[in-house]
C-alpha cells in the first residue's frame, strides 16, 4: 500500500521531525511504500526567515523590534539550526515533490496519515490549515489521522454558541472540518473527550510514534557526542531553576552537565568545565545526547519519551506545559519522576524498566491496532 504522511516534518523542533521519522520507519517495516508529503507549512516556513513580514503583523512593531534584536543576535546559531535540520529532511525522509497549497498535494496514495503532532492547533497553524484539515480532494485515498492534537481543548467555543469570535476558534469549525476524515485518532485523551462530546465524533487515543518504535530505530542515526558522563538537560521552556536542578543532580552522580537550552551565568562561566553549553544540535545528535547520558532532566514530552525508548534514568520537569508528560509517566507507574525544579535532589531512584516495558508494549499494542485496522498489515 502506498502511504503519504503530513505532519510538521519541516518544523525546527525535534520532536516533530523525529516523530515523522519513526512513523515513517515504522510503516515501512510493515511494507508499505511510505513518503513523507513535503507540504511546507507557511508558519514554519516564516521562523526560517531573519524578517518576516508575518510576525511584523502579527507582533506590532515594538514587539517586533524587541523579537527582531534577538533574532539577529542568535543568527549565526539558528542558521546552523536550519541547516542541520534540512540535512536531516533531505537525508532520513523519503520526501514527495514539494507542496505549498492544498492544490500542490500529489495524488497516488492509497491512505494519507495525518499526524502526529499538533497539526490541528488553530493557535500554531495560525489558522484552520485547510492541508491538515483534508480539505483537497482525496483521489481514491483514505484520510486517517493518527495521533494528531489540537493543542488546548479550552480555548474552543462550543458547538451551541452561533457566532464564533475572530480569535477564538469554535467547536462547530471543527466539526464541519473533521468529516473529511475516514477514521480518526488523536493523541491526547482530553481531545477524545471533546470530540465526543461537542462534535459526537469517536475517536480512538493512540500513541506518539516516537513511542511506537524500540531503539534500534533511532540507534540507526544517533551520533555519539563527544562528552562522557554527562546529565544532559533539554530546556525547552529556558527556566534557570532546570539549570539549577541538573547541577545539583550532576554533583550528586560526581557527573558533568551538558545543557540545550539556557543556563544562568552563575551556573555556567568561562573557567566552569563541569557545565557544558549546545547551541545548535542536529536530530542525530539529539539522539546521541539522549543514548549516552547518564540521566536526561527535561521538561519537553519528547526527551522523556526517548529517554524512555532508550531506557535511561530521566526526570520531567514540571511546568505549564507538562501535563501530556506526566500522564505518560503516571500511566507508566513513574509519577515519581516527575520533580519541580525547584525541589531538593534528595532521592534519586532508579526506573524498573522491566515493568515499563510491560506496560508500554500493552500501549503499543494498541496502537499498532489502530493502524492495522486503517490500513492493513
Amino acid at each position: 500500500m502506498k502511504i503519504g504522511i503530513l505532519t510538521f516534518h519541516n518544523a525546527l523542533n525535534y520532536g516533530a521531525v523525529l516523530q515523522c521519522y519513526a512513523l515513517q520507519h515504522y510503516l515501512q517495516e510493515k511494507g508499505h511504500d511510505v513518503e513523507v508529503i513535503d507540504y511546507r507549512i507557511p508558519f514554519i516556513e516564516e521562523q526560517k526567515k531573519l524578517f518576516s513580514k508575518t510576525e511584523l503583523r502579527r507582533r506590532g512593531f515594538i514587539a517586533f523590534l524587541k523579537f527582531f534584536i534577538a533574532r539577529l543576535l542568535a543568527w549565526p546559531a539558528w542558521r546552523k539550526t536550519i541547516r542541520v535540520f534540512y540535512h536531516f529532511m533531505v537525508s532520513q525522509l523519503h520526501l514527495s515533490p514539494r507542496a505549498t497549497t492544498a492544490a500542490d498535494i500529489p495524488t497516488g496514495y492509497d491512505c494519507i496519515l495525518f499526524g502526529s503532532d499538533q497539526i490541528w492547533s488553530p493557535k500554531l497553524c495560525r489558522g484552520f490549515d485547510p492541508v491538515f484539515w483534508g480539505q483537497f480532494e482525496k483521489h481514491g485515498a483514505r484520510f486517517v489521522s493518527y495521533a494528531a492534537s489540537i493543542g488546548e481543548t479550552s480555548e474552543f467555543l462550543p458547538c451551541k454558541r452561533p457566532e464564533v469570535e475572530r480569535d477564538k476558534p469554535g467547536w462547530q469549525q471543527v466539526q464541519q472540518r473533521i468529516k473529511a476524515f475516514d477514521a480518526i485518532s488523536v493523541r491526547e485523551k482530553s481531545f477524545q473527550l471533546a470530540l465526543q462530546e461537542h462534535c459526537g465524533v469517536s475517536a480512538s487515543v493512540c500513541l506518539d510514534p516516537t513511542l511506537l518504535v524500540d531503539a534500534s530505530v533511532f540507534d540507526k542515526i544517533a551520533v555519539r557526542p563527544e562528552e562522557q558522563d554527562y546529565v544532559f538537560l533539554f530546556n525547552v521552556l529556558d527556566d534557570p531553576a532546570a539549570s539549577r536542578f541538573a547541577r545539583l543532580l550532576a554533583n550528586r552522580l560526581g557527573s558533568s552537565v551538558v545543557i540545550k537550552g539556557q543556563a544562568k551565568p552563575q551556573l555556567k562561566s568561562r573557567r566552569d568545565k563541569l557545565v557544558t553549553l549546545r547551541e545548535s544540535m542536529s536530530p542525530e545528535e539529539f539522539l546521541g545526547y539522549i543514548k549516552y547520558a547518564r540521566c536526561i532532566v527535561a521538561n519537553s514530552f519528547h526527551a522523556i519519551a526517548l529517554s524512555l525508548v532508550f531506557q535511561k534514568e530521566c526526570y520531567a520537569l514540571k511546568s505549564r506545559r507538562s501535563g501530556r508528560v506526566e500522564g505518560l509517566l503516571g500511566s507508566l507507574g513513574l509519577a515519581d519522576h516527575i520533580v519541580a525544579a525547584t525541589e531538593p535532589v534528595d532521592n534519586i531512584s532508579s526506573i524498573d524498566y522491566k515493568v515499563v516495558n510491560e506496560r508500554l508494549a500493552s500501549m503499543r499494542q494498541g496502537s499498532a491496532q489502530f493502524i492495522t485496522s486503517q490500513i492493513g498489515k
